[in-house]
């Protein structure tokens, strides 16, 4: 199946190089559809294991041994979870071959430094947020078109399947690296339906639960545009995410682990934003905010999180869209 995709913001994969993006790497697709797929099928309750453990290792012999009738629960036996028999694992090999025929540009639109129309005080001194990124003309995230061609290498794989789950992306959130910079946000030439996706996922559902993992339990999903009409630049999506960092400021626990933090132990954002789109009229918003953490104090818990970021957007925006899913 092939799909013709347009980059609404510039797009991030990485490359070989760190910080490097020669051209649309196959592998920070990959990455974002597998980090898509799992959180779906654990908002479901399915099976999906921690793959930064790497606990899912194929075995053949407990295959061979296993008495399920339903090829689904024979992997299982054999210690593949739902996600890693579709992605791979040690010993097993993934389903589909995923294909990149690039036509995107390098962007020298995207600025090397980007400030918030905002400023604080620290020690004494007169602080603006800001934030940097390559200004070599080779590193700088792609814009463009390209082409996704996805092959099944197991003849009871639909890649409709998988074409949905893209759309599904495409329609929420954002696919690539560095999407809390505001990258990644993509649309399907032709649209295609997100049903065999659906489907497919409701097939993998159970009973498990996942309170501290991404999953559709946990994420919000938002779409704002600028009060009484205007247009939203770039510097908005900064100045953004530097208010709802300010929205924690009473605890930088909850702070950083919400909105993320590059002091001592790295922790990613779990909010992100998109850049401008539809000619400055759209941005989006989401994160997952888990139901347990250890940083909830202090009166902090997931539906306070939730409602403060909520909150601040209807205050702010006008919230075109907000959605969470049970």
């Amino acid at each position: 199946m092939t799909l013709i995709i347009k980059t609404v913001t510039p797009l991030w994969t990485g490359g070989v190089q760190t910080g490097k993006i020669d051209r649309i790497h196959e592998t920070g697709i990959l990455g974002s559809l597998r980090w898509w797929y799992e959180t779906v099928v654990r908002g479901l309750g399915g099976n999906v294991c921690d793959p930064s453990k790497g606990e899912c290792r194929f075995d053949s012999e407990k295959y061979a041994k296993s008495n399920a009738t339903d090829e689904r629960q024979r992997l299982r036996d054999a210690g593949l979870c739902d996600v890693c028999q579709l992605f791979g694992a040690t010993g097993w090999r993934r389903r589909f071959r995923l294909m990149i025929f690039d036509s995107t540009q390098s962007d020298a639109s995207v600025s090397a430094r980007v400030t918030a129309n905002r400023t604080y005080t620290i020690n004494n001194h007169l602080q603006t947020p800001t934030w940097y990124f390559p200004n070599n003309q080779n590193d700088k995230p792609r814009s463009g078109n390209f082409t996704l061609h996805i092959q099944p290498l197991d003849p009871t794989l639909k890649p409709e399947i998988l074409a949905g789950l893209i759309q599904f992306i495409a329609d929420w959130a954002a696919i690539g690296a560095r999407p809390q910079m505001g990258f990644g946000v993509i649309e399907l030439e032709k649209r295609v339906k997100t049903q065999p996706f659906y489907n497919h996922v409701v097939s993998l559902a159970g009973n498990a639960t996942y309170p501290d993992l991404p999953s559709l339990q946990n994420i919000f999903f938002a779409r704002i545009s600028p009060k009484n009409g205007g247009t939203f630049s770039v510097q908005d999506t900064f100045n953004l995410k530097y208010d709802l960092r300010r929205l924690f400021a009473n605890n930088q626990q909850v702070r950083h682990f919400i909105m993320g933090t590059v002091k001592d132990q790295r922790i990613a954002a779990k909010v992100k934003m998109s850049r401008p789109y539809n000619n400055g009229q759209e941005m989006r918003v989401w994160g997952w905010i888990p139901e347990q953490a250890d940083v909830y104090q202090n009166n902090w818990n997931r539906n306070g999180v939730v409602q403060t970021i909520y909150n601040h957007l209807q205050q702010h925006y006008d919230l075109k869209v907000w959605r969470e899913m049970n």
